[in-house]
């Protein structure tokens, strides 16, 4: 994969699964999502806040034994709606781990 346009690096927290049912037809499928947790910079200041940032992903997998550990990972979003961004990791990525 080239360099991606868009990456996040943070402490993976949580690997996670739950279901999701389609509204118009019933059909309920399984959603993947991890946790992270970063410095976020504050707009207004020097300074940067502790934040969680929650995306979906295709395999859990690749993320299950790498909870705790610093990870960088390329990441896309949407808005398919008025106050509602979609955060993503692209089909196929693999996360990285950060050295120390």
């Amino acid at each position: 994969m080239t360099q991606p346009m868009f990456s996040i690096t943070g402490e993976l927290r949580k690997v996670y699964s739950e279901n999701h049912t389609n509204r118009e037809t019933g059909e309920v499928t399984r959603k993947h999502r991890i946790q992270m947790l970063g410095e976020v910079p504050l707009r207004d200041s020097d300074g940067t806040k502790e934040d969680f940032v929650t995306l979906t992903i295709d395999n859990p997998a690749d993320y299950q034994d790498l909870v705790r550990e610093t990870i960088t990972v390329p990441f896309g979003f949407f808005a398919p709606g008025k106050g509602n961004v979609v955060v993503f990791v692209p089909k196929g990525s693999r996360p990285q781990v950060v050295s120390a």
